[in-house]
C-alpha cells in the first residue's frame, strides 16, 4: 500500500472497508517496526570490546600520571 492510497482512504468521506482497514494496520505496524529498527541499535561485542579497550587505556594513562606525579 503506498501512501497515496492511504492518504486516499483518509480523505474520503465514505467509511474504509474491513479489508481497507486492515491494509493499514499492516502498514502502520511495518512502519513501525522498521522506525523502531532504525532507532535502536543495541551494542554489538566489538562495540563493547572497544569501549572497554578505551576506559581502559584511559586508567592505565592516569595510573601513569600518578606513578609520576609521585616520584
Amino acid at each position: 500500500m503506498e501512501d497515496k492510497e492511504i492518504e486516499e482512504i483518509i480523505s474520503r468521506k465514505k467509511e474504509p472497508t474491513n479489508k481497507e482497514l486492515f491494509k493499514l494496520m499492516v502498514k502502520i505496524n511495518s512502519r513501525v517496526k522498521q522506525l523502531y529498527q532504525q532507532t535502536y541499535n543495541p551494542p554489538t561485542n566489538n562495540d563493547l570490546n572497544k569501549s572497554i579497550n578505551d576506559l581502559s587505556e584511559r586508567i592505565n594513562i592516569i595510573e601513569r600520571r600518578v606513578k609520576e606525579a609521585l616520584k
